[in-house]
């Protein structure tokens, strides 16, 4: 195996900006709103005891918003009860193709600040932070200027967006949160293409850990994928285990390869996962993010191409596109024949 993979090279796959002009026109047109300006995302809690619910149904509410979905203000806490109400907010649970789920935080607060700077980056419509000291839930909203921002359902506290500092929670005495793992509206909205469903991929891995694959590579209507490879890269850019899959189908499941990538072997350090992916008309597609292998407790996210709309985490490249631009995808897709040849 070739494991020689200059930085220069992983850097031109991250920076071919014509290519994240395509991939913009391939996303719905409620990506380009800013959630942060309140078009009636909030509310306060019905009655005592339901700042989660009230909180995951603002949280809902901006998903349904920002997927351009009509009915997007009949998200309520009375709506979204029957579905994840059983005495408190359920772990789990799915309303209107939209699917929650828990996580707990780690304990030291720079690595908590870490992982809600992370999680607000991948979910635009927030999520809901719960203090058990208090107890007490909000959703937190944004992290804009090193300020993080949230909406409390407290009726004794302000109403709408405001600072986290002016609610009755705080980020340090946080241990958990739910969040939107799968949408399955934003799938619905997405033109056509090449794409990627329900990536999980790592934040941190404790070591010694495992994390399983999941997720599936889809291509457009009428291609077929034609290989699907997943890689770890350590902080030198060299490979430290790889997997490829040559397949002939329009979709792929990535725990095919889940034997083959193994997180609880890789000793402490900085990483980078990476998927691409390549059709049947040399169209490809790869998702790449840093995570870190550490003592922490484990933590991972679930991507969905839709969602990924600045292209922080995926690099498309076309096959019709312009001669230099073409140029520079065959040679982004060398290198990774490289990294599994």
């Amino acid at each position: 195996m070739n494991t020689t993979a200059p930085h220069a090279l992983k850097k031109r796959l991250l920076t071919l900006i014509l290519s994240f002009a395509f991939l913009l026109t391939c996303l719905p047109a409620a990506l380009a709103v800013d959630l942060n300006v309140d078009a009636g995302f909030y509310f306060k809690q019905s009655r005592g005891g339901t700042c989660t619910l009230a909180s995951a149904a603002m949280m809902l509410r901006r998903r349904a918003y920002f997927d351009g979905l009509s009915d997007w203000t009949n998200v309520t806490e009375n709506s979204v009860r029957s579905t994840a109400w059983a005495n408190g907010l359920a772990h789990s649970f799915t309303y209107k193709e939209m699917q929650v789920g828990y996580a707990t935080l780690p304990s030291s607060l720079q690595s908590k600040t870490a992982v809600l700077i992370s999680l607000l980056e991948q979910h635009p419509e927030g999520i809901v932070l719960y203090d058990r000291t208090q107890p007490h839930a909000v959703l937190l909203t944004d992290y804009t200027n090193g300020i993080f921002y949230c909406s409390d359902p407290a009726g004794n506290i302000g109403y709408g967006r405001i600072p986290i500092t002016s609610s009755s929670v705080s980020i340090a005495r946080a241990s958990c949160y739910w969040y939107v793992t799968a949408d399955h509206n934003s799938v619905a909205a997405q033109a056509d293409g090449l794409r990627l469903e329900g990536v999980r991929y790592p934040v941190n891995i404790r070591t010694g850990s495992g994390m399983a694959l999941t997720g599936t590579a889809n291509s457009a209507s009428g291609t077929t994928l034609t290989s699907v490879q997943v890689a770890v890269l350590d902080a030198a850019d060299q490979t430290v285990q790889s997997a490829e899959a040559q397949v002939n189908t329009a979709a792929f499941s990535l725990n095919t390869l889940d034997s083959q990538i193994r997180f609880g072997e890789l000793p402490e350090g900085s990483y980078t996962y990476m998927v691409l992916m390549t059709d049947s008309t040399g169209e490809s597609l790869c998702f790449a993010s840093d995570f870190t292998v550490s003592g922490s407790a484990s933590s991972t996210q679930t991507y969905w191409s839709v969602k990924d709309a600045g292209g922080t985490k995926l690099q498309q490249t076309v096959q019709q596109m312009e001669t230099t631009v073409e140029t520079a995808a065959e040679t982004t897709v060398s290198w990774f024949a490289q990294l599994f040849g």
